[in-house]
């Protein structure tokens, strides 16, 4: 006996398998992309952003307020590292709409 499911029901599934994937932490985007943030709160969102990417805590964290290079805004940041006793310098990258665009730069891995 052949089944056969509509395109609707397949992307439904796709969508909540997809949607299980994130919440598990197996999708491969950094959190938060896309999103918009206004100028006022890009250094707290970066501090953010990094803490999570870096695995640190926030206060772990410093940010400058943002600048603007090459069309693009930038929060430029640093992270204190506990097993390297320095900091490491990274970047969160911003459109001029302030869409989120992710985080330049790592600590030494």
């Amino acid at each position: 006996m052949k089944t056969h499911l509509s395109k609707g029901v397949v992307l439904l599934t796709l969508a909540i398998v997809g949607g299980l994937m994130v919440e598990r932490g197996n999708a491969a985007e950094e959190p938060g992309l896309g999103t918009v943030v206004g100028e006022g709160e890009m250094t707290e969102f970066c501090q953010k952003a990094a803490a999570a990417r870096f695995e640190v805590q926030p206060d772990a964290i410093t940010t400058d307020p943002p600048i603007e290079r090459d069309g693009k805004l930038l929060v430029l940041g640093t992270v204190d590292s506990d097993d390297t006793d320095r900091e490491s310098g990274f970047d969160c990258r911003f459109e001029k709409d302030g869409a989120y665009l992710g985080i330049i730069g790592a600590p030494d891995e």
